[in-house]
């Protein structure tokens, strides 16, 4: 636990945004769950995220955590 502080800081803002998102990528599910939207604005925000998050997630798979000893 000999971490600095602004390693944990970094640390916490990377949780942060990782639950958000997770928040997101869930209500964009949530949204294509139910069927085609009929709006076609939520629709296409719908596919858009729904194609961001499916490329975020390989790329964040693709590269290892870094963790100091």
């Amino acid at each position: 636990m000999n971490k600095s502080f602004s390693k944990r800081v970094g640390e916490l803002f990377a949780h942060i945004q990782d639950l958000m998102d997770t928040a997101t990528h869930t209500m964009i599910h949530r949204v294509r769950e139910k069927g085609e939207p009929k709006n076609r604005l939520l629709g296409f925000f719908s596919s858009f995220g729904d194609a961001y998050y499916k490329k975020y997630t390989d790329i964040k798979k693709g590269k290892e955590s870094h963790t100091d000893s």
